[in-house]
């Protein structure tokens, strides 16, 4: 399992595929490495059938490339169906762009791009191109696919190196190498396929975990400076030597901190006044530049400029705790969703951001130093899993805590109001986890109108009408976050003849494939915590129907409960949802449906009836 980001932008999730028809193929893929004089070459070739026009998408090839990768010898052409080359690619077809985003002041990498298409299907593309590198901290992360609705019915991959060239490689679903000897050279040959094609699934594992690939790194390299994967403490010393010297703080900068926590002599309280500091004073922007994005900028340059990517910021904070003699530790993760675990048996650069570690006797802090949220929120960004705290030749793993039920709670509180043609509700809703960073995000990072269009289609469950809504500004040091919002609805209440049906207020869950059609196991990283008190405004001159009943239901994979109280005017209506995280495999599923479809039962059926009182002759 390795972490390859430009494969996973073009991947989903998954489950297979039968389908005997396809947009378009991959025929062949070939990847030739070699290594020579500390040189990295690269030459990569693929042949595409196109066989319909779905498949065109195909036929724009975009390369990146930086000064460290530098590219070359890129050809292209056409065979049509019987073989012959019908066209070939011109100079002037190709076009060069930069690949900066709109959050990167910089990226040191630009994409050379062409489109090849013929009119008559099927029709194959075949292109190729060459990747020098003089510097670099991996041979190859080795994914022959190019996405999920395209088999690869073969791909080749060579790799020739120096006999004395020692190698660190990691195999997942491919077959056995083989190793060839000519002359002082040895050549690895691993050869692959992808053709049991895979689909999205609901809460399933990462993609990565589920393809072919192989990653190669070597056991020693020079990277800016020697370094090595021999074992992770001497990767750890790579990194810690590559930090060095970049802590200095200005002197006005030094003054100004000073001058903020003189008075303070709680260390928390420290972290917390500088936290805020570094918040209000800097932002985040992409810097990937220098050592292919592994060396921050100095604390100084953030200091002077008030901004900085995930090293830098984390980086300039680490100063700062420094220069108040805090010790806090630069430490590497693999952030994102869904959570994919480090592969400790392979030493190798597998992070994708960087935080901070403080060590604290009231309990250690895990620093986000690019989030608005509160100083040590453990978020779904990072939460529930191995961190590697950089310490020259002392770096080590770390597991950061995973989120309890509490720091995910969703609760709302509904007000129903009737009305014969069409109720009123009011919604007051309480978020952590996963939705308060959503909302946070909506408040700070959206205009108006964008606010109102993404609270009207998003966050409105379907089928009401959305009035009005208000998100309150919270507490900076709170980790969670209140929206009330106005809606109307024609499904609350149903009226039939002397009769009226009450439809539930449903939680909004995940869309869990049946038994018959899942294929993979089920990830839930974090858990999914909810409750609802629902007050239901009685009819003048209605009652409860006899016979409603409380619900609760209980197994390893969560809790659920209903409750049922009858209030004078009113009916109030007390739910609560409780899925557990865990990664439960295929053989339990049938088993986690079936809990999770008594669920869906209650939460999607009619849970009150009023009748009418009609009074006695």
């Amino acid at each position: 399992m390795i972490k390859f980001s430009t494969i996973c932008l073009f991947l989903a999730l998954c489950i297979p595929v039968f389908a005997q028809h396809y947009d378009a193929e991959v025929l062949y893929a070939n990847t030739s490495i070699e290594v020579d004089r500390g040189s990295l070459i690269k030459n990569i070739t693929y042949e595409i059938r196109i066989n319909n026009r779905g498949g065109e998408r195909f036929t724009q090839v975009e390369i990146p490339y930086s000064s460290l990768n530098k590219l070359s010898k890129i050809d292209a052409y056409i065979k049509d169906a019987g073989g012959r080359v019908v066209k070939k690619l011109k100079k002037s077809d190709l076009t060069t762009r930069s690949s900066i985003s709109d959050f990167s002041l910089y990226e040191d990498e630009s994409v050379q791009s062409f489109t090849l298409k013929h009119n008559t299907y099927p029709y194959t593309i075949v292109y190729s191109y060459q990747i020098k590198q003089s510097d670099f901290l991996y041979l190859t992360y080795w994914m022959p696919v190019i996405h999920q609705g395209v088999p690869t019915l073969a791909a080749d991959l060579h790799v020739s190196v120096p006999r004395d060239y020692r190698l660190s490689f990691q195999n997942q679903q491919v077959d056995d190498f083989k190793v060839d000897t000519l002359g002082n050279r040895l050549t690895y040959h691993w050869r692959a396929s992808y053709k049991e094609l895979i689909k999205s699934e609901v809460l399933s594992p990462p993609m990565p975990e589920l393809l072919p690939s192989v990653a190669i790194v070597p056991v020693d390299f020079n990277f800016e400076r020697n370094g090595s994967f021999k074992d992770w403490a001497s990767y750890g010393h790579w990194q810690f030597d590559l930090l060095r010297n970049l802590n200095e703080l200005p002197a006005f900068e030094k003054e100004r901190i000073q001058g903020m926590i003189q008075d303070v002599s709680d260390v928390k309280e420290q972290i917390k006044i500088l936290y805020h500091y570094l918040q209000d004073e800097t932002r985040y922007i992409n810097v990937t530049i220098e050592t292919g994005g592994l060396k921050p900028y100095p604390a100084s340059y953030v200091a002077h400029n008030k901004y900085g990517d995930c090293k830098a910021l984390t980086n300039y904070f680490k100063a700062l705790l420094d220069f108040v003699q805090i010790p806090a530790y630069y430490a590497k993760v693999y952030a994102g969703s869904p959570n994919d675990e480090i592969e400790k048996e392979f030493p190798s650069q597998q992070f994708n951001h960087a935080i901070l570690y403080v060590p604290h006797e009231e309990g250690d802090l895990w620093i986000d130093c690019t989030s608005k949220t509160p100083l040590n929120y453990i978020g779904t960004f990072i939460q529930n899993r191995d961190a590697f705290v950089v310490d020259d030749n002392k770096s080590h793993f770390l597991r950061i805590p995973a989120l309890q039920p509490e720091d995910v709670l969703v609760s709302r509180n509904v007000a129903i109001s009737y009305d014969p043609k069409e109720a009123h509700l009011s919604f007051e809703s309480h978020l952590r986890g996963a939705d308060y960073e959503r909302i946070l995000h909506l408040a700070t990072g959206y205009n108006e109108t964008d606010k109102a269009r993404i609270v009207r289609n998003f966050v409105v469950p379907e089928g009401f009408h959305l009035v009005d809504y208000q998100i309150d500004k919270p507490d900076r040091d709170s980790a969670s976050i209140t929206m009330r919002y106005n809606v109307r609805s024609q499904q609350v209440y149903k009226h039939y003849g002397n009769d009226i049906l009450l439809s539930n207020i449903a939680f909004a869950l995940p869309a869990f494939e049946k038994p018959q059609y899942r294929s993979l196991p089920v990830q839930i990283d974090h858990p999914i915590y909810e409750t609802d008190t629902l007050v239901y405004e009685l009819p003048h001159g209605y009652s409860l129907n006899p016979g409603s009943k409380d619900v609760a239901l209980s197994s390893r994979y969560g809790e659920y409960q209903l409750e049922i109280l009858e209030d004078g005017q009113s009916i109030k209506v007390v739910k609560s949802l409780l899925i557990n995280a865990g990664l439960y495999p295929k053989s339990e599923y049938a088993a986690f449906y079936d809990f999770y479809r008594q669920i869906l039962t209650v939460e999607n059926s009619t849970i009150l009836s009023f009748q009418k009182n009609i009074p006695l002759l």
